[in-house]
C-alpha cells in the first residue's frame, strides 16, 4: 500500500525524523501511511552503516519536500499490505479486497509495498499478518518507509543522487519475486521501478559503439518494469521467442537477468545472461550508462551474472530473439509412492536416468513432496515420437500425458504459473552435475526426501558459452545439469521465532549437504539460494568474484547499493 505525499510536513512532523519512538497515526486520511517503531527483524547480515529512518542523519521533511518536487510527485510513503486490515487504519473494503488477492502474484506486484514473500514483508519478529485480529498492531517491518515510483529515467537519476547524497540505506524493487530479501529493508528508501514499462522489438540491432562491420542481431528492448508474461506475449505476437524465466510475473529486466536468468529454453540457447546485447541503467554516482560488449565492457561483464541490487538501477536490457518454435512437445509426469521406501527407490531411478532424457532436448521443472513426483518438460522442435516413452517408463504406477504445440506461448501459458505466492518460503540448494545424477543418484534422493523442486534448465548450450565470458559462477558451464532447491516447504503465519530458525537451519544443513555430494567448485544459483548461505561468495561466484569485487570498489565507492549477500556487502 501506498500514498502519495502532497505535503510531508502533513504528515511527519519534521521532530518525528529525528525520534525513533514516534506515534502512531490513526486519522483515517492518514489510512495507506502508518508511522510505527520500526523493528531490528529477519536475519542479520553484515551491512555498511546507510543512513535509515529514526536515524539522525535522516533528512527532514523540508529536504524530502523538495525531492519529491524534483521527481514530479512521486514519492510515496509505504505501508505493509496487510496494513489496512488493522487498526488503526483499518478499511473494510480494502482488506476484503486484500484478502481476496492476497496470493495472487499480480497484485502483489502492482503494490510497492509488497513482496511475493510475505517473511521479507515482516522478517522474523514482524507484526503485520493477514489473518490476525483488526485490534493487533501492524509494524513497518522490513518494508522501507518511503519509495521514488519512478516513472522515467530523468526520476531514477534524482533518486540515486538524492540516496547518494544523503547515504541513505536504497533498495530497488520492482514485483517483489525475492528469495533472500534483497528488495527490502527497515527503515530503508526504496526506489520502485514497476512503472517503467516498455517493449520494443528491432530486426537489427546494433549495440552502443559497435564497430564498422558489426553484423546486427534481432532483438527486443525490455524497460525494467515489465514481467516475462507480456514480453512472451509480445514476442509470439512478432513471431520471436525470446529467453526468460518461468513464473509469469516475473520481472524481465531486473534481477532474474542480472543474476543469471535461468529458462526452459536454456539448454536451446542458454541462459538469459548469455542472451543480452545491451544494458542500460543509473550507476551509482547517478549517471545514465549503457554497458555493452563496445561501451563500459567491463561493468556489462559484471552486470552480467553479478547480480542485482548491487550496480545500480537498471532502466533497460535487450536480448537476442530467436525463430519462434512450431512445435513443442510437452509431458507432465506424475508418480504417487505408497511407502517412503517406494518414494525413495523411485527418486533414485528417476535421477539416474534424466542425464538421458535432457540430452534428448528436453527441459523442465520436477516437483518433489513427500510421496509425490512431479515433472513437467517441454521439447522445443521436437522430433521425438510420444508414443516411444523409452527412458519415461520407470515404474508403472507413472501417469504420463503428453501434449503437442504449436508455439512456445501455447505451452508456456498451458503449463506455468506462479508457484507458491504469499506464502513463508525459504529456499536452499544448488547446481547438480551429470556425474551426480548418474553416478550418486541415491545420495540426492536421501537430501531431497522432503519438499524440494528441480530446475531443468542447464545443460546444452549453457555449457558451450565461455565460463568467462560473463561473471556467472563458471559452475553453470562445467556439467551442470540442473538447480536443485532443498527446503522448499513453509511455515504458517503466526509460528515462533523458534520453529522459523529451526526450518531455516535445517534448510542451510541441507544446502551443505548438497554441495558435498556435488563435490568441490559446486556453485548455487544467486536468486534462489539459502539467504543465510556462509560460504556465498564461493558459491555465487566461485573465482569470479575477487574481479566482481574490483568493479564494485571502482563503480560504488560508498556500496550504497547494499543487500544479502551481493558483492562487496561485507566491506
Amino acid at each position: 500500500m501506498d500514498r502519495k505525499l502532497t505535503s510531508l510536513t502533513t504528515v511527519w512532523p519534521s521532530s518525528w525524523f529525528y525520534n525513533f519512538d514516534m506515534p502512531v497515526l490513526s486519522t483515517r486520511a492518514l489510512l495507506l501511511f502508518q508511522i510505527i517503531p520500526i523493528l531490528a527483524s529477519g536475519p542479520r547480515f553484515a551491512l555498511p552503516h546507510l543512513c535509515r529512518y529514526g536515524e539522525l542523519c535522516w533528512p527532514r521533511a523540508s529536504v524530502w519536500q523538495q525531492f519529491n518536487a524534483s521527481i514530479d510527485g512521486q514519492l510515496v510513503a509505504v505501508l505493509p499490505p496487510a496494513a489496512p486490515c488493522h487498526e488503526p487504519n483499518y478499511d473494510e473494503a480494502a482488506c476484503l479486497t486484500i484478502r481476496k488477492n492476497w496470493t495472487n502474484s499480480f497484485w502483489r506486484a502492482d503494490q510497492v509495498g509488497a513482496y511475493q514473500v510475505p517473511y521479507w514483508e515482516r522478517g522474523l519478529n514482524g507484526t503485520c499478518f493477514i489473518g490476525t485480529p483488526v485490534e493487533q498492531m501492524c509494524d513497518q517491518g522490513l518494508v522501507p518507509v518511503l519509495a521514488a515510483t519512478v516513472a522515467n529515467a530523468n526520476h531514477v537519476q534524482k533518486s540515486v543522487q538524492f540516496a547518494k547524497r544523503h547515504k541513505l540505506s536504497v533498495v530497488v524493487k520492482n514485483t517483489g519475486h525475492d528469495f533472500l530479501g534483497r528488495a527490502g529493508g527497515a527503515g530503508s528508501f526504496m526506489i520502485w521501478t514497476h512503472k517503467l514499462k516498455g517493449i520494443v522489438f528491432s530486426d537489427a540491432f546494433t549495440p552502443d559503439n559497435a564497430p564498422g562491420g558489426y553484423s546486427s542481431t534481432p532483438a527486443v528492448t525490455v524497460h525494467a518494469g515489465e514481467q516475462w508474461i507480456n514480453v512472451y506475449k509480445a514476442a509470439h505476437d512478432k513471431g520471436v521467442v525470446v529467453v526468460g524465466g518461468g513464473a509469469q510475473s516475473v520481472g524481465a529486466a531486473g534481477g532474474y537477468a542480472l543474476g543469471g536468468g535461468h529458462s526452459a529454453l536454456g539448454p536451446k540457447y542458454g541462459m538469459a545472461v548469455d542472451n543480452i546485447v545491451q544494458i542500460t541503467l543509473v550507476t551509482p554516482d547517478g549517471r545514465y550508462r549503457i554497458a555493452s560488449e563496445y561501451t563500459n565492457k567491463e561493468l556489462f561483464w559484471g552486470l552480467r551474472g553479478g547480480g542485482g541490487s548491487a550496480w545500480g538501477v537498471i532502466l533497460t536490457i535487450t536480448y537476442k530473439t530467436h525463430p519462434a518454435f512450431d512445435n513443442i512437445l510437452g509431458g507432465l509426469f506424475v508418480f504417487n509412492a505408497t511407502t517412503p521406501t517406494h518414494a525413495f527407490d523411485f527418486k533414485t531411478k528417476a535421477f539416474a536416468a534424466l542425464p538421458s532424457i535432457l540430452d534428448k532436448g528436453f527441459s523442465g521443472y520436477i516437483f518433489l513432496d513427500g510421496s509425490i513426483f512431479t515433472f513437467s518438460m517441454l521439447q522445443p522442435d521436437s522430433k521425438t515420437d510420444p508414443t516411444n516413452t523409452g527412458d519415461f517408463t520407470l515404474a508403472n504406477e507413472v501417469t504420463m500425458a503428453w501434449t503437442k504445440h504449436t508455439s512456445f506461448w501455447d505451452w508456456y501459458t498451458n503449463t506455468t504459473g506462479d508457484g507458491i505466492i504469499g506464502d513463508n518460503i525459504w529456499l536452499g540448494g544448488g547446481l547438480v552435475t551429470r556425474d551426480t545424477f548418474i553416478n550418486r543418484p541415491e545420495k540426492l534422493a536421501d537430501v531431497m526426501r522432503n519438499a524440494s523442486c528441480l530446475s531443468l534448465v542447464a545443460g546444452g548450450a549453457v555449457s558451450t558459452v565461455d565460463p568467462d565470458s560473463v561473471s556467472l559462477h563458471p559452475a553453470w558451464r562445467n556439467d551442470a545439469l540442473a538447480l536443485v532447491n532443498v527446503g522448499c516447504g513453509s511455515w504458517p503465519d503466526g509460528a515462533d521465532a523458534k520453529e522459523i530458525e529451526s526450518r531455516r537451519k535445517q534448510t542451510t544443513i541441507l544446502s551443505q549437504r548438497l554441495g558435498d555430494i556435488v563435490g568441490p567448485g559446486a556453485g548455487a544459483y544467486f536468486n534462489e539460494a539459502d539467504p543465510l548461505e556462509p560460504n556465498w561468495k564461493e558459491a555465487f561466484w566461485g573465482d569470479h568474484y575477487k574481479r566482481l569485487l574490483r568493479l564494485k570498489r571502482s563503480i560504488d565507492p560508498d556500496n550504497i547499493f547494499t543487500c544479502n549477500r551481493c558483492v562487496g556487502s561485507d566491506l
